[in-house]
């Protein structure tokens, strides 16, 4: 297995988060939000001058936290990078060289928002689409669950890949989400998402605080979801704990890689 972690958990001050990086002897780092942005609202020539710097640090990007998808269908105003986009093709095509210029292996996407009529079908059409251009780039897309969009629980992602044989898109799994979004799901259905996945989001989430916390003490159990990919040197575990307190990367850290020993 793979450590990376989401760079503003810690900082959204580039330097602050690679000198993390480097203190802690993690090769990996996940961006989303740098110095106050959005990845996707960075102009070229500001992602240009970080990529440099990430470069320099000696540091490699495992994926790119993106908002691609996450917008009602065919009723976004894009922007990327600056730039008002007119199609989604061309978004996304940015936002692949985006990919390019960091080194990003991976870019997370969405499944739009909520329709009430979403057809999983149709859907599958749509991200087959994304999932060949991407294939042609040689990045890995990574599907989010999310409570706001039409891929919003387990029984949702296994119908999709059980439909779909995606070429080049896989699930991405947030531990602490399934227990503090997912009131009910089939265990072998998510056995099976944990079998295709190779990129997982590290969180806990305390069931009876209703907050996400430290890893290791809340009610995810790690060695039930994640012991069997322990092995995997494919497998990405991207620390995201979500608690707003760099401190808690610190100590979640520690504990996970007391764990994976």
């Amino acid at each position: 297995m793979e450590i990376s972690f989401v760079n503003d958990e810690y900082s959204n001050q580039l330097e602050d988060a690679l000198a993390f990086a480097h203190k802690n002897n993690l090769k990996y780092i996940e961006l989303r939000n740098i110095n106050g942005k959005n990845i996707v609202d960075l102009t070229m020539n500001e992602a240009l001058d970080y990529s440099n710097q990430i470069a320099e640090s000696g540091i490699l990007v495992s994926s790119l936290i993106t908002p691609f998808l996450y917008w009602k269908e065919s009723s976004a105003d894009l922007h990327i990078m600056g730039q008002h986009i007119d199609s989604e093709e061309e978004y996304f095509t940015k936002l692949m060289d985006l990919a390019d210029i960091f080194g990003a292996q991976h870019i997370n996407i969405y499944s739009y928002l909520q329709d009430n009529d979403c057809d999983i079908d149709a859907l599958g059409q749509k991200l087959d689409k994304f999932s060949q251009m991407a294939l042609e780039r040689g990045i890995v897309l990574l599907l989010n669950i999310d409570k706001s969009c039409n891929i919003n629980n387990i029984h949702k992602m296994h119908q999709l890949f059980e439909n779909y044989n995606f070429s080049n898109i896989y699930p991405l799994l947030n531990t602490g989400k399934i227990i503090a979004d997912q009131d009910d799901y089939d265990p072998q259905e998510l056995q099976d998402i944990i079998n295709t996945c190779h990129y997982f989001h590290i969180s806990d989430y305390d069931d009876e605080l209703k907050r996400y916390v430290v890893f290791g003490e809340g009610c995810v159990d790690f060695d039930s979801l994640l012991e069997s990919k322990k092995t995997d040197n494919h497998a990405f575990i991207s620390l995201n704990p979500a608690t707003n307190h760099r401190e808690d990367l610190k100590m979640s850290l520690n504990q996970l890689q007391d764990w994976l020993d």
